[in-house]
């Protein structure tokens, strides 16, 4: 496959969830506490919260482990900057590299926690243990996500488009909206 903008979509898409699954995790882990707590352990809404907070991480690590696939069979960031080269925008393609180049051990630890945890479950590690063995930070993945929308925005600016991936507010916004809602309708 060498169409430059079905990678380009299909990348899009895949960065957009990664940016709307972390920052949704993020607004009920961090933004939300201690405000919030005693809304999300209401007995009526606890199950759901205790789902979203694992689910909307585990998608994160599956959503990055898709955008840096080197799997021949699937596309990733490296198969769009080969077809942006191939289409003659090297200036672009190498802007991509040099913003995701230093973000390369992170993208090893990501993908060592996706595939021993996420995706699979390593027989000798329990999910704490790998957590712990690759360590990755909220403020890491944030980083990441944002530099791969980043990047991902500019190519959609370069083809003349003016849809962007947002940089994550309004989905925190919404989190605490409907946490303010529930609030509200518990007492």
């Amino acid at each position: 496959m060498n169409d430059t903008n079905t990678i380009f979509s299909r990348l899009f898409e895949e960065a957009g969830a990664a940016s709307s699954y972390f920052h949704t995790w993020w607004a009920l882990r961090n933004l939300a506490l201690p405000k919030y707590l005693s809304t999300m352990n209401h007995h009526e809404y606890v199950d759901f919260f205790h789902a979203s907070n694992s689910g909307f991480l585990k998608l994160t690590f599956v959503s990055l482990a898709k955008i840096f696939d080197r799997n021949s069979q699937a596309i990733g960031i490296g198969d769009l900057c080969k077809a942006l080269e191939s289409d003659g925008n090297n200036k672009l393609a190498t802007a991509i590299e040099n913003k995701i180049n230093p973000h390369q051990d992170l993208v090893q630890r990501v993908l060592a926690i996706r595939n021993k945890s996420v995706s699979h479950m390593q027989k000798d590690l329990s999910r704490d243990e790998v957590y712990e063995l690759y360590g990755v930070t909220p403020d890491e993945i944030r980083l990441l996500v944002n530099d791969i929308r980043e990047v991902l925005n500019d190519v959609s600016h370069s083809f003349g488009s003016s849809t962007v991936i947002s940089e994550g507010s309004r989905q925190e916004s919404a989190v605490l909206s409907f946490l303010k809602i529930l609030e509200h309708g518990k007492t």
